[in-house]
């Protein structure tokens, strides 16, 4: 759907080791997203220009639908930066109605989240300046806050990644933006209010799965040769879930960057804004094309499951196999959060009928009856996060990261996370700490349909 850049050269090596071997020619020419252009010289600042508009945009052969994008591509271009980096994204709205830009993950100034609590929506024909500085490495995304689910649905969203010099080789990189599309049964692009209070309640789910905005591409590999992958699941409301057939697949970062140690997977599961970064290494030349299927989540807890879809394909060269480099034992020291004087906070998902069906809500509430969250900078919080709902939801945190301390009692991997899943029934325990941005932010669950019903509040982070 886009031009496409191929990576084809070693990573860097760690110290004292050997360069990461080398991918088949054009490996990632059928899958790959294009890059951003960085129109400014300083090396230091990375600065774009990106229009919103619709583009007719053919997904797979025989099948071209009018999407919404940013500079024509879905999804929109790969920003690359490096941490520290001064970002600029300078946004003109060629939409027929108004759309911001939300840096999911990014701890940004507040007035750039992109949310109508800190910032009027572009209108149609207005600009506006994004500027932040790139703070942490990791795999990030964009996307609207103003009816962000339809305007998700439309095809708006695209990478952020932020990469450390310090880091360990991984692999060679490849982002993968993962997400659906919602057809009518004459295979138009379906409206995003499609079935009014129902795909609120139920959260859209559409029937075309779009891996950097194709249907069914292929990705090519070498035995031995292990490739980054950089996830983002950029779906309003479905839930990916998948394996990887003949590889090694390592998990060695989430949300906020790298993990403290990789761990080895058999399956991936990735909410809607949660993101993965994978080690993954095919073991077999000359295998394949292999698919990599998308698998049932059973969200409900219906113990029923729709049938599996494929993906995007893996093929190994015929090219003898060469040995993997091994990974260092530890990626990153996390510090845990200290939580010796930390204030403690319920924060439940749940819904309560109404006259029409159902809202949902946090604490009681829902969003249009909620007033903000206090809490002021340099306050250390625990927040007992549960969910009396009867189907999962996917946290998530704007503006700060937070790390899951337990679920269900039991303790769990240490690292940085801005979304988590969580299911019914299953408590657990974040620990966040407020910086120094104070502003209003919000917390929703990020199926953007429930945040639309009502799953969402405000967040005050106040001054002393």
């Amino acid at each position: 759907m886009a031009a496409m850049v191929a990576c084809g050269q070693p990573s860097p090596a760690p110290d004292g080791g050997q360069p990461v071997p080398k991918q088949p020619d054009g490996w990632d020419l059928g899958i790959a997203a294009a890059a951003a252009i960085d129109t400014n010289p300083d090396p230091h600042v990375v600065e774009v220009t990106f229009e919103a508009r619709v583009q007719n945009l053919e997904v797979s052969p025989g099948l071209t639908l009018p999407l919404w994008t940013f500079n024509g591509q879905v999804p929109g271009p790969v920003i690359k930066a490096n941490r520290g980096d001064r970002v600029i994204v300078h946004l003109t709205n060629h939409l027929a109605e108004p759309t911001t830009m939300h840096w999911h993950g990014v701890r940004v100034p507040n007035a750039m989240d992109g949310t109508e609590m800190v910032q009027t929506p572009v209108p149609v024909g207005g600009t506006f300046d994004y500027d932040f500085i790139a703070v942490d490495a990791g795999t990030f995304w964009y996307h609207p806050h103003v009816d962000s689910s339809a305007q998700v649905g439309y095809g708006l969203y695209g990478a952020l990644v932020v990469e450390d010099a310090d880091e360990p080789a991984i692999g060679d990189e490849l982002v993968l933006v993962l997400s659906d599309l919602s057809l009518t049964a004459d295979r138009q692009l379906a409206p995003g209010n499609e079935s009014g209070w129902f795909g609120d309640y139920f959260g859209r789910e559409g029937s075309v799965l779009l891996v950097n905005g194709r249907v069914l591409p292929t990705l090519l590999g070498r035995a031995g040769a292990p490739q980054r992958w950089r996830v983002i699941n950029a779906a309003r409301s479905k839930y990916f879930q998948f394996k990887v057939p003949g590889a090694i697949v390592e998990r060695v970062g989430g949300d906020g960057g790298l993990l403290e140690h990789a761990l080895r997977l058999t399956q991936v599961v990735l909410g809607p804004g949660e993101r993965a970064d994978l080690r993954v290494t095919p073991t077999t030349p000359g295998a394949g094309p292999l698919t990599v299927r998308w698998e049932d989540t059973d969200r409900f807890h219906i113990s029923s499951t729709l049938p599996s879809l494929p993906m995007f394909t893996l093929q190994t060269s015929a090219d003898p196999a060469v040995p993997a480099p091994a990974l260092p034992a530890t990626l990153r020291t996390i510090e845990r959060i200290d939580t010796t004087a930390a204030t403690s906070r319920r924060i439940e998902l749940m819904e309560k009928a109404t006259d029409g069906g159902a809202v949902l809500g946090i604490n009681g509430l829902s969003f249009a009856e909620s007033t903000p969250v206090t809490v002021h900078v340099g306050d250390t919080e625990l927040w007992q996060l549960s969910n009396s709902t009867n189907f999962d939801h996917p946290f998530h945190l704007h503006g700060y990261f937070f790390q899951v301390l337990d679920v269900n009692g039991t303790a769990v991997p240490l690292e940085w996370k801005d979304t988590v899943t969580v299911p019914p029934a299953t408590p657990m325990r974040l620990a966040v700490r407020f910086d120094d941005r104070p502003g209003m932010w919000m917390f929703h669950c990020h199926i953007l349909d429930h945040a639309d019903l009502g799953m969402m509040q405000a967040l005050e982070v106040m001054e002393r």
